[in-house]
């Protein structure tokens, strides 16, 4: 860390914690606030601090309150969270919790190791997961696998964002920001009662920036434009013993394509990455995601406790030209590419009392989705133009329960289970198949980047199904130390769904299909045994909350996916793995003006085993890093509230967060450097609802990386932000 940062923190902290001593009391600061969680299913909400599980939660509030524009925002203050956004197209998770996701790619098929849900609808792909946080009611991030609550089966953790519901009062909000690199964001809520019984509200939001990357070889000279747009209506029904609402989404985003820098090609050095921020790229490539959601969600009191039903509807599309060696050479260009998903989704469940001393949850659930990739590949470098097309379908059932049994007035235990059935049925192409026909087959020439091909002639070379069955226990103990300081304690099994690589590039197989090496699938499933041990404390009448916890994930049959110097991506269980850290939490209300937070993430995780990498890898298998698994991320911020009247004041805020630097492939080759950056931001608030905020992300304009690929000849980094401020306005009434 340079000393212009050192100094930038310690001044800021410094004079902020100066002008509490004498300040007169403020509006106590958001980030105080009573966080309430659902993520234990209980029919009813619970404090954070109460729960015995290693989560972090934000209100809608504290997310407006740090700028977060999306969960990778939300990553850099959550511990031992790498939530980023990169891969072959914008918006595909990467997200890694504790060391373990879906990380390097961008297939399709490879079921989350992160699972995300949106108003408890489990999304069933990795695509179209980054998107803008909008009308939140709160975020959950629940870290470590979730083989008993959630929805689908988890290895690393799940997140979990609920949108706001139809408010009993009137409630109507306009906001309007515009910020360098041509940035505007204007959006608007109306919320309130229809009558005694039904509620209705409409949130809509349209957002875009201009180009805000340097680019060589482009006509403009510069890419990275996008914009954003969504409308989420909602209507609500209640009773005295019966609410329901369903909630519609409608959202796309138009950008370009993916911005990657080539510093490397064939060995020789273009330049240092770490100068300048700019792409080389000869395409500039686009993405237009479409989805719709339609969720609805019904809760009864009934038998002394809540039934609670929710139905999820999801369509899905995304299609777009992408540039990934990042050089003005056509090495490798992904283009016409085309995801289409549909999924369903169904959960019933009962949570209530069954004696003085049980709490029961328990239920079913089912899942459906179907999904077509197409996908078509230009590699210059070998006179290919390869063309595939893949389909899946997937269903799970699943019956879970989880009781939370009193043992005496402070102890408790937890017992649950979840037994999970899926099934997968699957047609796969090879991209790049000579025994393809139509415009599956290989072109030489190749044709022109931006053409439009068809896919409809593209032949299987595999027709198989595969169905997996896995039961999921936990058990764990929690101890109320007092009223400020609970303990616990647990065990968890979690598995990730076997499945089918719909990126399969190795035309072999057509000659070969008993190759246990190289196989489009079926590959099995991921598992892992989770041991955690956690303390969450409360002092000086909740002005200091201290929370930590320390963890050891056991994985069998990892699923990782290697990559060949030509880009082709193979799916195996090829490893074993074991994922040990701690990671820690701290608020801290200095006066009532003046607020601290720090968190941090350490993480030691190394392979058991990883038979096949050891002819491509940098150094010994045991001392291989994992993929986007930083040994240590930390983060800190100070708060402070001026007074300016009895009805308006000031919000001035400053955080810090550092990374350590991650391996970008399993082998090690890729290697990104440690990061770190500062945001910035100064609000006025009134009690008339005005607000006016100025911000400032990434103010010192680091220039920084966290992935990197080496292919085709080409070392590349994925360029990240660069440093953006604005003002925004809004007015609550």
């Amino acid at each position: 860390m340079g000393s212009f940062k050192k100094s930038s923190i310690a001044v800021s902290i410094a004079a902020m914690a100066a002008m509490a001593s004498g300040s007169a009391y403020a509006q106590a600061s958001k980030i105080l606030e009573e966080v309430v969680v659902v993520a234990q299913k209980k029919g009813f909400a619970e404090s954070a601090q109460d729960v015995p599980i290693s989560i972090s939660a934000f209100t809608g509030d504290q997310v407006e309150a740090v700028f977060a524009g999306n969960l990778t925002d939300i990553g850099l203050v959550t511990p031992n969270a790498n939530l980023i956004d990169i891969a072959t197209f914008p918006g595909v998770a990467n997200f890694v919790i504790r060391g373990m996701g879906t990380v390097g790619q961008s297939i399709p098929s490879a079921d989350p190791a992160v699972g995300v849900s949106i108003d408890g609808v489990s999304l069933g792909t990795i695509y179209g997961v980054v998107t803008d946080l909008f009308d939140l009611e709160g975020i959950e991030i629940l870290r470590g696998p979730q083989g008993t609550l959630l929805g689908r089966n988890v290895t690393g953790g799940a997140i979990s964002l609920r949108t706001t519901r139809p408010t009993e009062e009137f409630v109507s909000k306009v906001r309007f920001g515009v910020g360098n690199f041509g940035k505007t964001d204007a959006s608007l809520l109306l919320s309130g009662p229809l009558n005694d019984k039904w509620g209705a509200k409409i949130a809509v939001l349209d957002k875009s920036n201009d180009a805000m990357f340097p680019a060589l070889n482009l006509p403009g000279g510069e890419t990275g434009a996008s914009e954003t747009t969504l409308i989420r209506p909602a209507i609500s029904y209640k009773t005295e013993n019966f609410d329901a609402v369903l909630i519609y989404e409608d959202g796309s985003i138009q950008a370009d394509g993916l911005v990657s820098n080539a510093f490397a090609l064939d060995g020789v050095t273009l330049s240092d990455p770490f100068q300048r921020r700019e792409t080389r790229q000869d395409l500039r490539g686009s993405s237009d995601l479409e989805w719709s959601q339609l969720t609805l969600e019904s809760n009864l009191d009934i038998f002394g406790g809540q039934a609670t039903a929710v139905l999820g509807l999801r369509d899905l599309e995304q299609n777009g030209f992408s540039d990934v060696d990042g050089s003005n050479q056509r090495r490798l260009h992904f283009n016409n590419t085309g995801l289409e998903q549909d999924q369903s989704s169904f959960e019933l469940r009962w949570a209530g009392s069954v004696s003085e001393r049980v709490d029961l949850t328990a239920g079913v659930y089912f899942f459906d989705q179907e999904y077509t990739y197409n996908e078509r590949r230009i590699i210059d470098i070998a006179n290919r133009d390869h063309r595939g097309s893949s389909s899946i379908e997937h269903s799970t059932q699943g019956v879970f329960a989880q009781a939370d049994i009193a043992l005496t007035e402070n102890l408790s235990m937890t017992l649950g289970g979840r037994y999970t059935q899926e099934d997968k049925d699957a047609s796969i192409g090879i991209i790049g198949d000579p025994n393809g026909v139509g415009d599956c087959a290989n072109q030489v020439p190749i044709l022109p980047d931006l053409i439009s091909v068809n896919f409809a002639d593209c032949q299987p070379a595999q027709v198989d199904s595969e169905d997996w069955s896995n039961f999921t226990p936990k058990v764990g103990l929690s101890w109320n130390v007092n009223n400020d300081v609970l303990a616990f304690a647990s065990f968890t099994r979690g598995f990730r769904s076997g499945g089918y690589n719909v990126r399969f590039t190795d035309a072999t197989f057509v000659t070969n299909p008993s190759n246990p090496n190289s196989r489009p699938g079926p590959y099995d499933e991921e598992s892992v045994d989770a041991f955690e041990l956690g303390l969450k404390t409360t002092f000086r009448d909740g002005r200091v909350r201290v929370n930590g916890s320390i963890f050891s994930n056991e994985f069998d049959d990892l699923q990782r996916t290697t990559l060949g110097s030509g880009g082709g991506q193979e799916i195996q269980n090829a490893a074993s793995a074991t994922i040990q850290g701690l990671e820690l939490d701290l608020t801290l209300a200095a006066t009532d003006n003046l607020v601290f937070q720090a968190g941090l993430g350490y993480i030691d995780a190394s392979y058991d085993s990883f038979p096949g990498i050891e002819a491509t890898a940098v150094r010994p298998v045991r001392e291989l890093e994992l993929v986007l698994a930083p040994e240590l991320s930390y983060n800190l911020a100070a708060t402070y509230d001026w007074n300016l009247s009895s009805s308006s004041y000031i919000t001035g805020r400053i955080a810090y967060a550092y990374t350590d630097g991650t391996a970008s492939n399993d082998a090690n080759s890729v290697v990104t450097d440690d990061y770190d950056f500062i945001d910035a931001s100064l609000t006025y608030k009134n009690d008339s609802g005005l607000k006016v905020a100025i911000y400032g992300k990434n103010v010192t304009d680091e220039i920084y990386y966290n992935f990197g690929i080496n292919l085709v000849g080409s070392e590349s980094f994925f360029i990240t932000p660069p440093r953006t401020y604005g003002i925004e306005v809004s007015y609550e009434f």
